[in-house]
């Protein structure tokens, strides 16, 4: 019946199946801000279509909102809280769970470990470059290693996604300004396309200084500036060959605190100039020969580098990251079953080092991981069931004792089609890691011989040291249908309960303020519960989303855990109420509106007031050809806050920019 429904939507969907249906009725229009092609979505599945589908809808909020970093690009995601208020500050937890603890790639390449305190993990992106993000959530053995919390994958363009249609050749300035840090900012692109071939050259910059919160005070230690540099050449689609080779440089300097920056809030605070940088080189081929859909290859590799340059104390932390992924999908059915099988290899080796008045402080610490990896999905009729295994050899450093293992995870998951657009999901997976959550700068001044498990009062003391390990599950209903209020409607509900538990959490003793670290031991373990419901409703030009979240983290008594400094782990905050809308008022003007609302939380030890945000967006494609401009407005009524996941309580926490009107110039070619 939904095909029928929808079918009369459109002649151009005669034919399709129910799950490339629902994506194209739910596939919202490509909106002023993004002027990119649209991106073919694959309709395999209906759970993978709107993963992608909610993976470039993310991209485009960020547009809208003129996003000037990485916590910008995610800050409206309903399931992620970002804390911390200046950028050295800036810390963020999926579904509770922080951000050490996940997997974070851009284009595939692993971002590693911690520098110092929470700073290089997240690394640094113009949110112009970006094609999708994607919060991957329910486990999968394909998604990569060490996802102790799950994984988030950033994914950039090609020159192709930028060509308007009929030219070989384009161009895009971009010249900004914010209010609340009084920030100038400039991009330039340039691309081409050469029969199958393209090349994108982009360079853009940001000089901010401190921005004022709510109250009109400067938040001392905001300011700073950034630079990119990227360049992207790409062969797509030859004889069924791709191939992408990029390289970027990612720079961000400015006067900060340091040690305690991510503590309570002091705006007397010495500050010391501070430069951490990001280069990364990939490479990604990949193969899908015509008319065989059991070859589906792809092979990824990568080398990154980052560092934190403080040159006022004369320090240096710095790493450096190989890592590669090569694996085939094979289709095929069997009798009345589809299915999709992958086997793969990944690995990643991380060297970090740590430098002060010249002379390095250790030894090398070095962490490396080899995984094998199986994933089947299969579908039969209205079920669709998937199973997984990982394998995982691993060592790192710690001191001069190589911690080693291996582990296997499995994962697996089902989906039922209940019909009436009505599905059932759920997931469940496991993960492991060595590396830890402590910074390189402190693992790299351990002790030659530290000591393990020697922490008293913890379920560790004088037991075996242990990788960390989680077990992730996710289960609920999902709703879509096609005129559910107008004929030529589109609607979708979820509703996701989710449990994470976390393990053996490797945890130093020492490092604070020039110590060395003398030991390590295994944390007690770590439990996230919470859920979440999205609803979205789409008309033609307009669309409209709800997210309802809650995510409630504890220790090993049941007590709620908040943010603190050194906590890595996770962090409890109130309900998080989101309510997007855009609408596509005319080809030339577009206008969108955001509602940002967290629930005030006090249990346990945790007090802190809650928020009501109002941000704006709009887009208006001038008469001169090619030239558009951009508003946005965060902070529309000026609201003195601060985030729960910023360090501190309400009185002493940062707080977050006040007002912030946004406005951008862009011209096109």
């Amino acid at each position: 019946m939904v095909d029928r429904i929808l079918a009369r939507r459109s002649g151009r969907a005669a034919g399709l199946g129910t799950a490339a249906l629902v994506a194209l009725l739910l596939t919202p229009p490509a909106p002023a801000w993004s002027r990119q092609e649209p991106v073919a979505l694959e309709t395999l599945e209906v759970t993978a279509t709107l993963q992608k589908d909610a993976a470039q809808q993310r991209v485009q909020q960020a547009q809208r909102n003129l996003a000037q970093d990485m916590a910008d690009v995610l800050r409206d995601e309903p399931a992620i809280q970002i804390g911390g208020g200046s950028r050295n500050a800036q810390r963020f937890y999926l579904r509770g769970i922080e951000a050490s603890n996940l997997n974070i790639r851009i284009d595939g390449a692993s971002q590693g470990r911690n520098l110092f305190q929470h700073r290089g993990a997240t690394g640094g992106l113009d949110a112009d470059l970006l094609k999708s993000v994607s919060v991957a959530t329910l486990p999968a053995s394909d998604q990569g290693g060490g996802a102790l919390g799950g994984s988030i994958l950033f994914e950039t363009v090609d020159a192709q996604d930028l060509l308007s249609a009929g030219r070989s050749v384009g161009v895009r300035l971009k010249g900004s300004h914010s209010s609340a840090d009084d920030a100038i900012g400039g991009a330039a692109s340039a691309y081409g396309r050469y029969g199958d071939a393209g090349l994108l050259v982009h360079v853009s910059g940001v000089n901010a200084e401190d921005y004022t919160s709510g109250d009109g005070e400067e938040v001392n230690g905001s300011a700073g500036r950034d630079r990119d540099y990227f360049a992207k050449f790409s062969l797509l689609d030859r004889a069924g060959h791709s191939l992408r080779l990029s390289a970027e440089k990612n720079e961000n300097s400015g006067l900060y605190r340091w040690g305690a920056g991510d503590g309570a809030y002091d705006d007397t605070a010495t500050l010391q100039y501070q430069i951490s940088e990001r280069q990364t080189q990939v490479l990604d081929y990949r193969f899908r020969r015509p008319a065989d859909e059991r070859v589906d290859l792809r092979l990824s590799l990568f080398h990154n580098e980052q560092s934190l340059d403080n040159t006022d104390a004369n320090s240096l932390t710095e790493t450096e990251g190989y890592g590669g992924d090569l694996r085939n999908t094979a289709r095929f059915h069997l009798g009345a079953t589809g299915h999709e099988l992958t086997l793969g290899v990944d690995l990643y080796q991380e060297e970090g080092r740590y430098r002060t008045a010249g002379s390095r402080r250790g030894g090398d610490n070095q962490a490396e991981v080899v995984g094998l990896y199986v994933q089947e999905r299969m579908k039969l009729g209205p079920l669709q069931l998937a199973a997984g295994l990982r394998y995982d050899d691993y060592s790192t450093d710690f001191g001069a004792v190589t911690v080693d293992g291996d582990e296997f995870s499995p994962s697996a998951g089902a989906e039922l089609a209940l019909g009436l657009g009505v599905t059932l999901f759920a997931g469940y997976g496991e993960a492991v890691r060595s590396s830890g959550i402590i910074p390189v700068q402190w693992l790299a001044s351990a002790t030659d011989t530290p000591t393990f498990n020697q922490r008293a009062g913890k379920d560790s003391f004088g037991k075996g040291f242990k990788a960390e390990t989680s077990q992730r599950y996710e289960g609920g209903l999902r709703f879509e249908h096609g005129g559910l209020l107008r004929p030529d409607d589109g609607f979708e509900a979820s509703l996701t309960l989710f449990e994470t538990e976390i393990e053996d959490l490797i945890v130093q003793i020492g490092g604070s303020r020039g110590a060395p670290v003398t030991g390590f031991y295994n944390d007690d373990a770590i439990e996230v519960r919470g859920w979440e419901l999205r609803l979205a409703w789409q008309l033609r030009d307009f669309r409209t989303s709800l997210a309802y979240s809650r995510a409630r983290a504890e220790d090993a008594e049941g007590q709620l855990i908040g943010a603190s400094v050194g906590n890595r782990r996770a962090a409890t905050t109130g309900d998080r109420l989101l309510w997007d809308s855009f609408w596509q008022v005319r080809p030339a003007f577009a206008v969108g509106y955001t509602l940002d609302a967290l629930g005030g939380l006090d249990k346990d030890a945790i007090d802190r007031s809650g928020y009501v945000l109002h941000h704006l967006q709009a887009d208006w494609q001038t008469a001169l050809d090619g030239l558009s401009v951009q508003l946005a407005v965060r902070n529309l009524l000026d609201r003195r806050y601060s985030e729960q996941t910023s360090v501190g309580s309400d009185s002493t926490a940062v707080y977050e920019p006040g007002r912030d009107v946004r406005l951008a110039l862009i011209y096109r070619y």
